[in-house]
């Protein structure tokens, strides 16, 4: 019966009555009334949508999804030492790399290994007012008020604590959130680590290397590129999915993520779903089937 189903399941798997509701395109009351059969509608309908619903969750459950996680590569190694320079001796440094190179997961890490760390994800549309009302946030201070005096704020409270301040995805600051950023470390004397893409460089920089006083205070600048290395490739295939320790495997595998973290991981993923389905072992026919289908 559909209601005994969805009752398990919510009971099971901690699912709230809002939560099954905006999954099938329903308010809260309706499913309230449904398991309290007081609902007025059309039952049937609702069941048939309950009915497609069971059978997602009941589908995700049995491909066991897989999750990144972060991993020590070598890469990840290098990247974490100097994010740890920067913390320890006050310094700006910067890591820059292609999209799929593992900064926000190295970034992540850090963040979640070093409480003290204050970690940033820029997106778009971040003006200098934005990042400080982030920074803010992040630090318990009032977010209201001019951005002379949220800066003052944020120096105040960061100056001589010997913390760290991530921002990831920093190619997509303008330049005067850049300087402003900037301005803290000089005033608060903490560290500071800006992860992007190539273009972050250039961001820092100026086209015409212009921000000669922004970018002299970059102590250190480490080039990801825009291949991972065979050993690090490998060792994340494993920790994910370890039927890719197959030699054969492993190297299909590398030629087809060509050295990019996150394409490998869409491969891994797809891979597994197709070894649940079909019942059959990992195989590099799998990866090449999987790997016809991502996007160049």
């Amino acid at each position: 019966m559909i209601k005994n189903e969805l009752s398990e399941l919510m009971s099971a798997k901690g699912c709230s009555q809002s939560q099954i509701a905006r999954a099938i395109g329903k308010s809260p009351a309706v499913i309230n009334q449904y398991l309290q059969d007081k609902y007025q509608g059309n039952i049937a309908a609702l069941e048939e949508d309950l009915r497609q619903f069971l059978n997602r969750e009941t589908e995700k459950s049995r491909s066991q999804k897989l999750c990144a996680c972060f991993v020590p590569t070598v890469t990840a190694r290098r990247a974490l030492e100097v994010i740890r320079m920067a913390h320890l001796d006050g310094e700006i440094n910067v890591i820059y790399g292609d999209a799929g190179m593992g900064k926000t997961m190295i970034m992540r890490q850090y963040a979640a290994e070093n409480r003290d760390a204050v970690l940033i994800e820029a997106d778009p549309g971040y003006t200098a007012r934005v990042v400080l009302e982030e920074l803010c946030s992040k630090l318990g201070l009032n977010r209201r008020g001019n951005i002379h005096e949220l800066s003052d704020s944020c120096v105040n409270a960061l100056r001589d604590s010997g913390r760290l301040l991530l921002i990831d995805e920093a190619e997509n600051l303008p330049y005067r959130a850049l300087e402003m950023i900037r301005r803290i470390h000089d005033k608060a004397g903490i560290g500071v680590v800006l992860a992007g893409m190539p273009r972050l460089i250039i961001n820092l920089k100026g086209k015409r290397g212009e921000y000669k006083q922004l970018y002299s205070r970059v102590a250190f600048a480490l080039p990801l590129g825009d291949v991972l290395p065979r050993n690090d490739i490998n060792d994340i295939a494993v920790s994910v999915l370890p039927d890719a320790a197959e030699p054969a495997v492993s190297d299909e595998l590398f030629n087809a993520s060509r050295g990019n973290a996150r394409r490998l991981f869409k491969l891994l993923r797809g891979v597994h779903r197709h070894s649940l389905i079909s019942g059959e072992t990992v195989s590099t026919e799998a990866v090449r089937k999987m790997s016809e289908m991502l996007i160049n």
